[in-house]
Formats: structure tokens, sequence, C-alpha cells
């Protein structure tokens, strides 16, 4: 099995682990500072866009186009991927607001994430 991964799957996974390792950075700062519960859900949002935005950076400037395209369907791939997650574990978070709230956030980092990895990229015209 000497086949390589895609660099979508690549790019899927350091973005899934970038939002893992945020996550637990991010945990115990609440929990052993002053920090108020409640901002709990926005730092979860922000801890996700961050992934989708090194996700779709990295898939658009490994291909050096398209970056647009490439970063909102690694957004939606990200969305579907948390959504699955979400009814596995608790289906009971999913309300209709969430889910337009979710898949814009998704949508809107995963474009400026393929945008700026375009002008990252050494093969950009």
């Amino acid at each position: 099995m000497d086949k390589k991964l895609s660099i979508e799957v690549k790019g899927l996974g350091k973005g899934l682990l970038l939002t893992l390792v945020l996550g637990l950075l991010v945990t115990p700062l609440i929990y052993f500072t002053g920090i108020k519960e409640t901002i709990m859900p926005t730092l979860g949002n922000l801890i996700m866009a961050v992934g989708i935005f090194y996700c779709s950076c990295y898939v658009s400037k490994a291909h050096g186009s398209k970056g647009l395209v490439r970063g909102i369907s690694m957004g939606l791939v990200f969305f579907i991927f948390m959504l699955i997650a979400t009814i596995v574990f608790n289906s009971s978070l999913i309300s209709f607001k969430t889910f337009l709230y979710t898949l814009s956030l998704c949508l809107i980092a995963g474009s400026l994430g393929g945008i700026l990895g375009i002008g990252l990229s050494d093969q950009a015209i």
C-alpha cells in the first residue's frame, strides 16, 4: 500500500488535527482561569473557523489554482464531517438556526482560506 493520500484528505486531516489541538489547549485555559464559560460557544466557532481556514489554505496552496472553489469545497466537506459527528454524538444540538450559521461559517472560512492559499502559492500567476 504505497498509495499516497490526496492533498484534500491530507488538508482535511491537518485541519481536523489543528481543531482538536486548539480545543484541547483552550479547555484547560477556561477551566483554570477566570474566563467565563459563556464564551465557550464563541471559542468553539472560532476554533472551527481556524481549522477550516488552515485546511483550505493548505489545499489551495498545494494546487495553486481555483482557490475559492477548493476552499468552499473543503469548508463543505469539513461541515459535513462535523454534521455527521454531531448527529452521532448529540443530535439534539442541531437546529435550523445553528445549521445555517455553521454552514455559512464553514463556507466563509473555507473561501477566505482558499483565496489566501492562492496568494501564498508559488504556482500563482
